[in-house]
Parts: C-alpha cells; sequence; structure tokens
C-alpha cells in the first residue's frame, strides 16, 4: 500500500469513527415528541391509580369521588388553563375566592409521572407557607396558569390533586426542596398535593 493510499485509509477510518461518535438528528426530540411522551405518561398515571375523568365539575365541597369511591378528576379542554387535571379533595372555609392580584399561602408537594418526589413544600422542609400573587398568566411565575388555576378553585383551608401539563406548568423553584434543570425541566408533567393555607 501507497503511503497517499495509506493516509486515505486513515482518513476514511477517523472519519468514520467520529461520525459514530455525534448524535444523530434523529436523537433530537422535537416537541411534538414531548408532546405524546407526556400523553402516554398522564394515560399510564390515570390507568394505575383508577381515576375518573369527567367533563362537568362536581358541585359537592366534600371530595370528588366515583360510585366506585375512586377519585374524579375533572380536565380542563379549553381556556388558559387547557389540560389541567383537577380533583378536590375539600374546597374549604367560606365564600372568599382567590382573585388576580392577591396573594396566596400554600403548602404542596409535586411528583412527576413516575412518582417521583421532586417538590416539597410541607411544614417539615418549608416552616412558613410559600406564597404567591396570583395571576392569570406565565410570565416570570413560578407558578404556572394550571397551578394557579388550582388554586383559584380552593377556599382557605382546602385542598386538591393535580395533574398539569408541561405547557401550562411551573418554572422551577430553588425556594424548596427540589430541583430540575435542562429538558426533563423544561418538559415536565408534573403531579401536585396542594392546599391553600391563606389569602390576602
Amino acid at each position: 500500500m501507497t503511503p497517499t493510499n495509506r493516509l486515505r485509509t486513515t482518513f476514511i477510518s477517523l472519519s468514520t469513527a467520529l461520525l459514530t461518535l455525534l448524535p444523530s438528528c434523529g436523537d433530537t426530540k422535537t416537541y411534538s415528541d414531548y408532546q405524546d411522551e407526556e400523553d402516554e405518561a398522564i394515560e399510564r398515571f390515570i390507568n394505575s391509580k383508577g381515576i375518573s375523568i369527567v367533563g362537568t365539575m362536581p358541585e359537592t365541597d366534600g371530595e370528588w369521588l366515583n360510585k366506585n369511591g375512586k377519585e374524579e378528576y375533572f380536565l380542563y379542554t379549553s381556556g388558559k388553563a387547557k389540560g389541567l387535571y383537577y380533583h378536590q379533595v375539600k374546597k374549604g372555609e367560606g365564600d372568599l375566592a382567590p382573585q388576580n392580584n392577591w396573594t396566596a399561602y400554600i403548602r404542596y408537594v409535586g411528583y412527576n409521572m413516575k412518582g417521583d418526589m421532586i417538590y416539597n413544600c410541607t411544614a417539615q422542609y418549608a416552616p412558613d407557607p410559600q406564597s404567591f400573587k396570583i395571576s392569570s398568566t406565565n410570565s416570570d411565575q413560578t407558578f404556572g396558569v394550571g397551578f394557579q388555576q388550582a388554586v383559584k378553585n380552593l377556599r382557605i383551608g382546602g385542598k386538591c390533586k393535580v395533574i398539569i401539563p408541561f405547557d401550562i406548568g411551573n418554572s422551577e423553584n430553588t425556594t424548596i426542596k427540589g430541583y430540575i434543570t435542562s429538558d426533563e425541566g423544561e418538559y415536565r408533567t408534573m403531579y401536585y398535593e396542594i392546599e391553600l393555607v391563606g389569602l390576602e
């Protein structure tokens, strides 16, 4: 083999090795891929817990359960909170409904769709309740549209459980236990248990 052929063979071998190390374009997930994964994850979660989905919000002040004693979740199919799955554990006391620009004081625990705890805002980790100003947008808010709509449904002392798709979800919060970065943070579907402690 001539030196020129040997050099060409070496170059081809090195090029092939480098190409195998580079990620292919097919490895990059699209927005649609994340949505498909989310739909599948939510469906698995709902099925694993025997949850019933209803299209009309129940009117009782207590917990929403179907005739088999399983949790009922109301699915928002329109508006800014579209995609939110909302289950009332108890509505809370009084008629004082949270309004935009009010400050809500809350406790909550957040899990991903695999059941891993991501946020823990119970008294063990956050002696004082978390607070945020209620809004109708996601702009510069730690607490996104889905979370805020859930809180707006409660009265003081009320509790709920929600599944929140990433489109209407929360941004990262470093002030409580748990923090995620990267795509898992941006495209994160969450399950929360929320309690409204106070309003002002």
